[in-house]
């Protein structure tokens, strides 16, 4: 058995600015915040963070030509390229019998109810190399939400050069990190468009700088496939392509199912360090149906020392479920401190933030979470039995996360749209399929979209996650909530 080897590097930039509308801390101490260190090494993924350059991931397909990562490569060998002069980055072995590697089978087109995976016919990927890109905010504090993102698409673009690639075509990932700065997103996004001839986005994760971002990819006629819809104006874009239901539309959805089980008296806590995002989130949800028993809202910081003030109120006010748009830690702090008022509401917590520490957290273990894809708990689903066996063969360690899951959705309809791909793709070919989607769920994975050139149409449901012993489940089952 021949054995691949990665390359896996992240890009990051130093943060020069972030939104902060609202807050009483300032900029430069929101930047802190999100900062992180300027370089780190996590283990799993085999994952570095060099500062200023974007990475590649080359995976070696089973034969033909090797996959470059700025130095020469040879089928088989192990890959220590760099890209641009960045530091080198560690190695991931991949490529398991029974999985990838030589002699195994394509899986079948990831169509509406088929098992969600996506292969050419080709068993072989020796034609040129399609080169894709994902931007986002990797590291620092939201780093520790979105950090399964990139290791996933990486995983899935392993898996498919191992099957055939994109129609023959092997892929290369590029992976940039914008930590949070919108100028940065921007300055990063041209280079991987002009600078390493990207043909797609793919899994991105736009915190912030998502217009400027999208009015350059529509300038240049080159689609973001799979990124997260956290507001409704991203799904009027002609080369934005989310793969879910809007944000707020997932939320209502969320406590629409305690409103008809009975509650009344409902409480939002939302980020400070996303500010126009979250305050956006937390005002379409009181304008919604669900609105009129939301009657406690709180802005808070995830890196509050306290939330005890937040949950006397909570308490006093007699709230019987909160909805935290926050990340894992935060909201589990916040937990902890409401139990210690002896305050214990039912709990409900955006999807995108189940990470894979989450199940392992004791104060959120009845935590109910509605998500963009389909929960990883999900084992009745062979779309989600793939996922499972992609992400243990070639991302050890990555586990499952909300955001994992989605940018490994984005992967999917790529290879979804990619199948036919012409012996020389663009840009330009990866739009005309997309523009032909219909309905597609990939295997159950995701809610039902439609992509035009007037933008998406996503139906207006959602999955909801939960836990059980100690592993991600699917309290609602497998269908969307719809």
């Amino acid at each position: 058995m021949m054995r691949r080897t990665i390359t896996f590097a992240l890009a990051t930039a130093v943060l020069v600015s972030t939104a902060g509308c609202g807050s009483r801390a300032s900029d430069q101490e929101i930047v802190e915040a999100l900062r992180g260190p300027a370089a780190v090494t996590t283990t799993g993924g085999g994952t570095t963070l060099v500062p200023g350059d974007t990475g590649a991931i080359g995976a070696v397909p089973g034969t033909g030509p090797a996959v470059t990562t700025g130095t020469g490569t040879t089928p088989g060998a192990p890959t220590t390229g760099t890209s641009g002069g960045g530091a080198v980055a560690p190695s991931v072995t991949t490529g398991k019998p029974g999985v990838g590697g030589q002699g195994a089978k394509a899986p079948s087109s990831g169509s509406s109810g088929s098992s969600g995976s996506v292969a050419a016919a080709p068993t072989v990927a020796n034609k040129s190399v399609v080169t894709v890109g994902q931007l986002g905010s990797f590291s620092g504090v939201l780093g520790a939400v979105t950090a399964g993102a990139p290791k996933s698409v990486g995983a899935w673009v392993a898996y498919q050069n191992d099957h055939g690639g994109l129609n023959g075509h092997p892929i290369k990932l590029f992976v940039a990190d914008d930590q949070g700065d919108p100028a940065t997103a921007l300055t990063l996004a041209k280079r991987l468009v002009e600078s390493d001839k990207v043909l797609a986005f793919v899994g991105d994760v736009h915190f912030f700088g998502y217009e400027q971002v999208e009015q350059y990819m529509r300038s240049k006629n080159v689609p973001m496939i799979g990124g997260e819809g956290a507001t409704e104006a991203r799904y009027t874009s002609p080369v934005n392509f989310p793969i879910s239901a809007p944000g707020a539309v997932q939320i209502v959805k969320g406590l629409k199912l305690y409103v008809e089980r009975g509650a009344t008296k409902m409480g939002m806590l939302y980020c400070l360090e996303i500010s126009a995002l979250c305050s956006y989130l937390n005002d379409e949800v009181k304008k919604s149906e669900v609105g009129k028993y939301v009657l406690q809202s709180y802005q808070v910081s995830l890196v509050a020392p306290s939330y005890t003030s937040q949950c006397l109120r909570m308490k006093q006010g007699g709230l019987e479920v909160i909805y935290m748009l926050m990340d894992t830690a935060g909201a589990s702090r916040l937990v902890k401190d409401c139990a210690n008022q002896g305050f214990r509401p039912k709990l409900l917590l955006l999807g995108l933030d189940a990470t894979k520490e989450l199940p392992g957290i004791p104060a959120l273990a009845e935590a109910v979470m509605p998500g963009a894809t389909v929960s990883t708990g999900a084992r009745d689903l062979a779309s989600v039995n793939l996922f499972h066996t992609i992400i243990d063969t070639y991302a050890p360690g990555v586990g499952e996360s909300g955001f994992g899951a989605q940018a490994y959705a984005g992967a999917l309809m790529l290879g979804h749209v990619g199948q036919n791909l012409s012996d020389k793709p663009t840009s330009a070919e990866l739009l005309a399929a997309l523009y032909k989607v219909r309905k597609e769920t990939l295997g159950g994975f995701i809610v039902p979209v439609s992509y035009s050139k007037s933008g998406t149409t996503a139906a207006p449901c959602v999955f909801m996650w939960g836990v059980a012993s100690g592993k991600f489940n699917a309290p609602e089952g497998s269908k969307p909530l719809c």
